[in-house]
């Protein structure tokens, strides 16, 4: 499916600087949803040229939907102070997480807030990696619909999930080195109501070359999301 694209340069006021980020949409047609895509950890490479994040924020607006990925404070363009590397490198290690997440996920609620002042249309979530953490941390309230991708269960406290009735979907690899699989079906095992499925084998946890499955599974997901609340 294609689709002539117009890719649009926002800025979004974060709690420590305006976050950079880029909407991009179908120059004709319907749009039925807008969908928010949040980034892996800086720390790790996470920004909005990510491999999975762009054909996501590129190829979903041909199925219909607006996109708007950006970058955390002191990614690229992105206000606020650039993160201390060496300090939050050292904790991750430690710790599995950084001083620095809960203002991510801060900033992941302050974008979600800014769609949903551009756009009176259904609001979906997609995570990928910390991502997905950011996201359930921050900005559950805001979504209709929420995807993760390789949620990080191992190290990110998800527990927010138990308490909502949010349709979700988690994509995940049967050989994912920073989640292991039985791991993420494990904790898929205790939401309720259950979470639709969707493992990938040999994605490992960069799924290159696999980011059109991804985005296929993310689009039926968000419109089947779509017509069964239109219908309630």
């Amino acid at each position: 499916m294609t689709a002539q694209l117009t890719q649009e340069s926002v800025y979004i006021p974060g709690p420590n600087g305006r976050l950079a980020g880029e909407l991009t949409y179908p120059d004709q047609g319907s749009v039925f949803a807008v969908v928010l895509i949040a980034n892996p950890h800086p720390l790790m490479g996470g920004a909005v040229n990510n491999n999975v994040i762009e054909r996501l924020a590129l190829d979903l607006p041909a199925h219909g939907f607006v996109t708007l990925r950006f970058n955390y404070g002191g990614v690229g363009k992105s206000g606020g102070e650039p993160v201390d590397v060496a300090e939050n490198m050292r904790q991750f290690w430690e710790t599995g997480t950084s001083p620095a997440d809960p203002n991510m996920a801060q900033e992941a609620r302050c974008a979600a807030d800014w769609l949903g002042t551009q756009f009176d249309l259904p609001r979906i979530g997609i995570g990928y990696s910390f991502g997905a953490y950011a996201l359930v941390s921050g900005a559950i309230p805001c979504f209709d619909a929420l995807v993760m991708i390789s949620p990080t269960v191992a190290r990110h406290d998800f527990s927010s999930l138990k308490d909502s009735d949010l349709a979700s979907m988690v994509i995940y690899s049967d050989d994912d080195f920073a989640t292991p699989v039985d791991v993420t079906q494990q904790w898929l095992d205790t939401l309720d109501p259950p979470t639709k499925r969707y493992l990938i084998t040999g994605g490992e946890h960069f799924y290159r070359g696999m980011e059109p499955s991804i985005v296929e599974a993310c689009a039926d997901f968000i419109g089947q999301t779509i017509s069964k609340r239109g219908r309630a």
